[in-house]
């Protein structure tokens, strides 16, 4: 498969990143640049400023993956400006646990509903982590549910 992963440089994006290179995927990695990795020529790379529309166009622009796989996008304009800019048969957002409000014993999936919370665009800066992840989510669920995508709630990521 083609697949793109939006960052991979970092914690958990190193360990996906080498194991969709050993089950022998075509994959590209989209960062800033400034993040050395031990991928050598196993990868291919586009540099991205991962915050600005344009970036992502020119660099993403007239390009299929088959897999989209976001490890970076934190509010709803990252979203707006990646599922705008990228064509791929799935996205996937790396999202998290915080969007629970309030977090709970034994919290369900459905615990959160992006489709009922009101859709804000918004930019990084402009809320809480936890809020600005609630609105990447509203932003799939809303703006874009006739695309095949999932939001993978990571809890707590200890390394």
């Amino acid at each position: 498969m083609k697949i793109l992963v939006l960052g991979g440089t970092r914690f958990f994006g190193i360990y996906m990143v080498n194991e969709l290179l050993a089950k022998d995927h075509d994959v590209t990695i989209a960062t800033r640049g400034k993040a050395s990795d031990e991928y050598g020529d196993k990868v291919q790379r586009i540099v991205i400023e991962r915050t600005s529309e344009k970036s992502l166009k020119d660099a993403l622009g007239g390009r299929h993956y088959d897999v989209v796989i976001d490890k970076i996008a934190y509010c709803s304009n990252d979203i707006k400006y990646v599922m705008e800019a990228v064509d791929c048969d799935k996205y996937i957002h790396m999202s998290s646990t915080s969007v629970y409000e309030p977090k709970h014993i034994n919290t369900l999936e459905t615990d959160f509903n992006g489709v009922s919370k009101q859709l804000v665009w918004c930019d990084r800066k402009a809320f809480s982590y936890e809020e600005i992840k609630r609105q990447a989510e509203c932003a799939l669920w809303q703006a874009y549910a006739d695309r095949n995508w999932i939001a993978v709630r990571y809890g707590i990521p200890l390394q």
